[in-house]
């Protein structure tokens, strides 16, 4: 039998269905997979699901606080979903390899959230200034009126997108080339001028628009800001656990005393300090694990 310098080679490692190396990374694949499913369910069952997962302001005065999530897996109509998931498809794919698919999905979950409470603020405003208006024939009012589908996450997307990568292109109607950063803020404004609309002249559409506005200035912030906001976090906790570690005995009284002392040696030298203060110093000291 003739050798083959193939034969002693490891088999090819199988895909699995959530890795990295297909054509949609896992976060992409995995919301993907679950507003389509969730969509399928709504052809049999499109009454309780609505009324379990829709978002409105009612529900969430009645603290029914999953609705800030579950909103995003309904969708109004076939049109509605496909628009949504194309255009998260599209930018999701570059973006999630860009910043790691965990952070994808918090991005996409937190624009969401925030979309959410912006609509249910908006439809409070709203139910303050025109009361107990009624919006369709089914009697909804800006109390009830319900909300759905993933724009708030897709446009939350769109803006990190653009905020990461200004100058990268679109198509426009797949013809005319603009800036990614120039549809961000285009569209920023169309969502502002309807806000606004709806606060000084009424009721416009029945398009979530303040939940668009808000999934995009999270997303924008989350990108522009979210390292700074880190590393301030970071120091908070750790701070916390240094303060966390000094013994049960330790008091603000205390603290300030040891300022004092430290002050009065930087300003005068320590050869100033009393036995007083080098005694308190020196109990401070190992009381808080020789960190002076």
């Amino acid at each position: 039998m003739a050798w083959h310098e193939t034969w002693n080679e490891p088999p090819p490692r199988r895909r699995r269905f959530f890795s990295r190396d297909g054509f949609l990374p896992p976060g992409v694949k995995l919301i993907l997979l679950l507003t389509v499913g969730v969509f399928v369910l709504e052809m049999f069952w499109a009454g309780p699901l609505f009324a379990v997962g829709s978002l409105s302001l009612r529900g969430l005065m009645r603290l029914q606080l999953w609705r800030l999530v579950t909103y995003m897996f309904l969708h109004g109509s076939t049109n509605h979903i496909l628009i949504n998931m194309f255009v998260f498809a599209m930018l999701g794919v570059s973006f999630e390899r860009q910043v790691g698919t965990r952070r994808f999905l918090w991005i996409y979950f937190g624009t969401g959230v925030a979309g959410g409470l912006f609509e249910a603020v908006f439809n409070l405003l709203m139910f303050l200034k025109y009361g107990a208006v009624r919006l369709d024939v089914a009697g909804h009012t800006f109390l009830t009126m319900e909300a759905v589908g993933a724009s708030a996450g897709v446009a939350g997307i769109l803006v990190a997108f653009a905020t990461l990568n200004p100058r990268a292109l679109f198509l426009l109607l797949f013809v005319f080339p603009i800036e990614a950063r120039w549809v961000a803020i285009i569209y920023a404004l169309v969502e502002t001028r309807h806000i606004v609309g709806g606060l000084t002249k009424g009721w416009t559409d029945n398009v979530a628009h303040a939940a668009h506005f808000g999934g995009m200035a999270l997303g924008f912030v989350w990108m522009r800001y979210g390292a700074v906001l880190s590393r301030w976090w970071t120091r908070f906790k750790r701070r916390d656990r240094v303060r966390s570690e000094v013994s049960p005995g330790w008091r603000d009284d205390d603290e300030a005393e040891v300022d004092r002392i430290l002050r009065k040696i930087h300003e005068e030298g320590i050869d100033r300090l009393t036995p007083r203060e080098k005694m308190f110093l020196q109990d401070a000291s190992r009381r808080r694990g020789g960190r002076f």
